[in-house]
């Protein structure tokens, strides 16, 4: 083989491209697996026929390592979303598509080819490529997960050591995972039924997907009234799951630690854990409302098979606010809870949690009379909107003066603002960013007084902690006093270490770094 014939072609474009987005931290970059395609096309082929069946091959195993280098999930769990990627219109696949190909990618694209069209006679592109793939892995051979440290991160009370000698940082994460689940199996939070049956008031949780601290952030809203109003608001409540069935499947399993995703879905739970269960022990009444259908991803279904909801949705008659992603309509939030305060004005005295879902700030969500607008163009007027609209809410419940505690429960956030592991708006890992919600309970009525400021929640928090302030507001008789401080709500308040999961990946806090896997045991640190 003459040396004029070791010549990558156009496929230098293909390596040029990827060793840049792989300094930008863009991706990932497999040597082995890249220095062996590259091994592969420059193996002569005489023949038109082989040459043609080589081109062909190589276009699949490029295609193949490109999807494999990126941050993108397993090609698995983008085949499992087939069903669900059918239901969207094709406006918002157009958007998504877009997000994933933007201007800066295609500009890049361009560059690199021009500047190989014009050069590649004159310089050996090929050789300096292959250089750069092999420097690149000289200097780079210790990318993998640095040396541990020597002892694991305390979880909930126990503290575990481990030989740092003997164990690689991947394998004691994955360690530190099942002590984690191990030891959340066993904390169960019932409620005192004798202590909290002699309690009266209503509960209204608010359950608002894709709404996080970060979304909060990105658009300075972080001190919009409706956080200012709240007697205690956490700053580091984890919702687990960064979709919205299985974390309202926490929210309603609430009296129990945190389960692995899997057995959360697949294995039928102690009634001991069911928030409405409890709740229904001591009397307490159902009732469930939706602004939208609750038809996509079996979302109704999925909350009364796994989440003990009895309740039918209420039914109202409005006019649409906005369009999902789906065609299907979705009310305001104002209007909706507006008719069910007026339902709650004439209806009997019997105490009852009330349960309503927002999908408003949805990704893919258009407002009703713009429907080219893009969603994530409008997400600052739908936030504005809704936080607005969440205030109104409390106001309206403060003049009906109904005893009554509301909880502010995000499901998860859009990832309005995205970083180099996932593009705006994809969920797939559980990152911090979309699994940090701004969780927060308001107590009203009967004229009962707050005795000092809002208490900030600072610790580690999910749903346990949630149940935790339920039981003690009940067992504690809080409408029977005058007023109230809040801290004394939050005496051995638990704490959850930040553990996230979906359906086929994880994300870990350890040793203040983040670390995600898709449950292979393999595990990245998530660098935002």
């Amino acid at each position: 083989m003459k040396w004029s014939e070791i010549n990558l072609g156009v496929w230098n474009v293909y390596f040029i491209f990827k060793l840049i987005l792989f300094i930008n931290g863009g991706i990932e970059f497999n040597f082995l697996q890249n220095l062996a395609f590259i091994a592969f096309l420059f193996l002569p082929t005489r023949n038109k026929f082989l040459n043609v069946t080589k081109q062909l091959s190589a276009i699949s195993v490029g295609v193949y390592l490109f999807y494999s280098d990126s941050y993108l999930p397993p090609f698995s769990r983008l085949l499992a979303q087939t069903e669900q990627l059918s239901n969207f219109s094709t406006s918002y696949l157009i958007e998504l598509a877009t997000r994933f190909v933007s201007v800066n990618f295609v500009l890049t694209l361009f560059i690199i080819s021009v500047f190989y069209f014009m050069f590649h006679k004159i310089i050996r592109i090929s050789v300096l490529v292959t250089g750069a793939v092999l420097y690149l892995q000289l200097s780079n051979s210790n990318l993998k997960l640095p040396a541990a440290n020597q002892s694991i991160e305390t979880i909930a009370t126990e503290t575990k050591t481990i030989d740092s000698t003997k164990v690689n940082l991947a394998e004691q994460i994955t360690s530190y995972k099942n002590t984690f689940f191990s030891q959340q199996a066993d904390l169960k939070l019932p409620i005192n039924i004798e202590l909290a049956a002699k309690s009266n008031f209503d509960i209204l949780v608010l359950s608002v997907c894709s709404l996080a601290w970060d979304d909060v952030k990105y658009f300075h809203q972080e001190n919009h009234k409706l956080f200012k109003e709240f007697d205690i608001i956490f700053d580091h409540f984890n919702s687990v799951s960064s979709y919205s069935g299985p974390t309202v499947i926490r929210l309603l399993q609430a009296n129990c630690g945190q389960k692995p995703h899997a057995d959360l879905l697949a294995n039928p739970s102690n009634k001991q854990c069911y928030l409405l269960e409890n709740l229904k022990s001591i009397g307490f009444d159902t009732a469930l409302i939706l602004n939208h259908d609750g038809v996509f991803d079996n979302f109704l279904s999925l909350i009364k098979e796994k989440g003990g909801m009895e309740a039918e949705p209420m039914k109202y008659k409005l006019n649409p606010y906005l369009l999902s992603f789906d065609g299907s309509y979705i009310y305001r939030d104002i209007d909706v809870i507006s008719q069910w305060l007026t339902q709650q004005e004439t209806s009997s005295a019997h105490k009852k949690i009330t349960f309503y879902n927002t999908i408003s700030l949805h990704d893919g969500v258009r407002f009703e009379k713009e429907k080219q607008s893009k969603a994530s163009e409008t997400y600052e007027r739908r936030l504005i909107t809704l936080l607005d609209d969440m205030y109104a809410i409390l106001e309206g419940l403060k003049k009906s003066n109904r005893p009554i505690v509301v909880l502010f429960v995000p499901e998860h956030g859009a990832n309005i603002r995205g970083d180099k592991v996932q593009i705006a708006g994809m969920r797939e890992l559980p990152s911090p960013a979309i699994t940090n919600v701004p969780v927060g309970l308001k107590i009203i009525g009967n004229n009962l007084q707050r005795v000092g400021e809002q208490k900030r929640v600072t610790q580690p928090s999910s749903f346990l902690a949630i149940a935790h302030l339920v039981n003690q507001l009940l067992e504690q008789n809080i409408f029977s006093q005058n007023q109230f401080e809040p801290e004394k709500f939050l005496n051995n308040l638990p704490e959850t270490p930040m553990v996230s999961e979906n359906e086929g990946s994880t994300v870990i806090q350890y040793n203040k770094n983040y670390y995600y896997s898709f449950n292979d045991n393999k595990w990245i640190k998530y660098d935002e």
